[in-house]
């Protein structure tokens, strides 16, 4: 089935109103890193999900300004590191600053050419096989082509701060 575009109706709900309330939505914290000319990039993200298992694939969404966004589609592949509650600072690092700032202190290693920290809850690396703007994100799709998990407590966000995850 085709992908349909529907009218967006008129809302009352206004932006501020509507990143409040999606702030009760729990959601994984995320760094999506890939290769630039001048070295890693990378940033923080909440919006990752699986997305198929035959290919095993994940989508991740981001601002269609992102520099890493960017990045991703030239390079065509990017890894998805979901970080554990030990890591939880790495959110507001990746989050602000220039690619050399974020990556500054922090352990990775590359699998696949892509950075992947390392002692992560899980760390992906994916070639992107397709991608769409909607609204003022775009979705990636990627094919995992590498897969490593950990047994840390992932860090979650929820009513606007970091909890950990424990079962």
């Amino acid at each position: 089935m085709p992908a349909r575009t529907m009218p967006n109706p008129p809302s009352t709900v206004t932006g501020d109103l509507f990143r409040h309330a999606v702030t009760r939505l729990p959601t994984g914290v995320a760094v999506l890193t890939t290769t630039g000319p001048d070295g890693p990039v990378g940033c923080t993200v909440n919006a990752v999900m699986s997305l198929s298992t035959r290919p095993p694939a994940l989508l991740v969404s981001l601002n269609a300004t992102s520099r890493t966004l960017h990045q991703i589609l030239d390079t065509g592949s990017f890894a998805v590191n979901v970080l554990p509650w030990h890591a939880r600072h790495l959110a507001g690092q990746f989050a602000t600053g220039t690619p050399a700032q974020r990556f500054a202190g922090v352990d990775w290693r590359p699998r696949h050419g892509m950075p992947v920290l390392t002692g992560v809850c899980l760390a992906a690396v994916c070639e992107v096989s397709a991608s769409t703007s909607m609204l003022d994100h775009t979705l990636v799709a990627g094919t995992v082509t590498w897969l490593r998990t950990g047994d840390h407590p992932a860090t979650v966000l929820h009513a606007g701060a970091q909890h950990p995850l424990t079962a």
